[in-house]
């Protein structure tokens, strides 16, 4: 019997995996990346290391919806004093041209506050901004959402995405939200540029 439980012990260990490092690459570290995990009130100072100046606009607006949304300041700089970098992501990092962006998850070891966008990813300004929206609640720890009307879906970029119930509550056992109604939650629209 004893023989018995250490193999499915010793089963379950080779079989359990911890999750991957989070991606890297050739970029300058954001030294206050561990912002990003603070749960009260917090300014995240926000690299925006791009040469596309239409994600640039759009990445800051994405930032300004999540100051609405968490209890959160934010300004931009141009040193290593950031809690977040945007930038542009060597070809290495994407699969293909539809991979848009990817972000690092908090929840891995090599975490730098880092979003890579995808330098041959032709995207609108709607799609820049939703998908900056995007990964920015992946840097805050929001895993993908099952809902197509959620901002978190991966594979949306409709004009009418939000944050619902489920994103909320995920955020709330991170971050301090702004507001909150009666019930805990609520859903937050994403304004889209025109």
């Amino acid at each position: 019997m004893k023989l018995i439980l250490f193999l499915l012990m010793a089963g379950a260990r080779l079989g359990a995996t911890a999750a991957p490092p989070n991606w890297d690459g050739e970029y300058p570290p954001c030294d206050h990346h561990t912002d990003l995990m603070i749960r009260e009130h917090t300014d995240l100072g926000v690299r925006i290391s791009t040469s596309n100046q239409a994600l640039a606009r759009q990445f800051a607006r994405a930032m300004d919806f999540w100051a609405e949304v968490l209890d959160i300041d934010w300004h931009e700089v141009h040193t290593q004093d950031c809690s977040i970098e945007v930038l542009d992501g060597a070809a290495e990092l994407f699969d293909s041209d539809a991979i848009a962006a990817r972000a690092q998850s908090p929840d891995r070891s090599a975490f730098q506050g880092w979003i890579a966008f995808n330098p041959a990813s032709r995207l609108t300004a709607r799609e820049l901004f939703v998908v900056s929206v995007h990964e920015i609640g992946h840097l805050l720890g929001l895993p993908h959402n099952p809902s197509g009307s959620s901002v978190m879906f991966f594979l949306n970029l409709d004009d009418s995405v939000s944050l619902d119930a489920t994103d909320l509550t995920a955020l709330a056992a991170r971050h301090k939200l702004r507001t909150m109604t009666s019930d805990g939650v609520t859903n937050v629209e994403v304004t889209m540029p025109n």
